[in-house]
């Protein structure tokens, strides 16, 4: 389970309702947790979570254990930075790796930086999954793919990029996450931080119309995956 958040935020509603009950979501192993912000870093969220799944653990950046251990007691976490990986029993059969995002992080008067953010990559014999949490865009997509190779699938934000001058250094609008697809050299391209919360100036359905209209002119170096909300993606 990848930056869950099942409900509204402070002062925010969602604009699309969950697509299933929370308490579901049960045998969950583990838990990434990308950065702090509260729109991916949610502690209702994190308590039903664990609650329901008490064998659950945590992949962090550096700094965020105690922040968690304050929101969810009890939840085993581990911490890592970037180009790192985190200690797992070699019968998960799987790595995951904590790697750069051009962010930041803040969710109080006096924690500015305090804790790192990053991306995810999910390695196993078969597939390559890379989550790339919240991002402007850097060089660091080029540079995974020269360490790492080619992810098979990118998850990749499309959205809150609007006014671009408050925006653009910590978020992809829907032109700089096709580039940064090419520059990871991925199969899939999986849109995602986009149309749940109003975030920013963009119509809540401008970044999946222009990823649309992107594909359709070939602007996309590979597959794009549109899953309706609440679809499973067999991968």
């Amino acid at each position: 389970m990848i930056d869950p958040v099942f409900f509204d935020l402070p002062m925010i509603k969602r604009r699309t309702p969950l697509p299933f009950p929370p308490e579901t979501l049960r045998n969950i192993d583990f838990l990434l947790l990308s950065h702090g912000h509260r729109d991916h870093l949610d502690e209702k969220s994190l308590k039903l979570l664990f609650r329901e799944n008490p064998g659950l653990k945590a992949m962090v950046p550096l700094q965020m254990g105690k922040l968690l251990n304050k929101m969810v007691p009890g939840l085993v976490y581990q911490e890592a930075g970037w180009y790192q990986q985190y200690n797992l029993p070699e019968e998960t059969g799987v790595e995951i790796i904590y790697l750069p995002a051009a962010h930041w992080h803040r969710r109080g008067l006096n924690d500015m930086n305090k804790v790192l953010w990053g991306s995810f990559l999910l390695r196993t014999q078969q597939k390559q999954i890379y989550f790339a949490g919240d991002s402007g865009y850097k060089d660091h997509f080029g540079e995974i793919k020269s360490l790492f190779g080619a992810p098979d699938f990118c998850i990749l934000p499309i959205g809150a990029y609007k006014p671009a001058f408050m925006m653009e250094q910590s978020h992809l609008n829907p032109r700089e996450a096709a580039q940064a697809f090419s520059d990871l050299g991925g199969r899939f391209l999986l849109p995602m931080h986009f149309g749940t919360f109003d975030l920013s100036d963009e119509p809540a359905g401008e970044p999946i119309r222009l990823m649309e209209q992107y594909a359709a002119a070939g602007k996309i170096n590979g597959q794009l995956l549109q899953p309706a909300i609440g679809e499973t993606l067999l991968i």
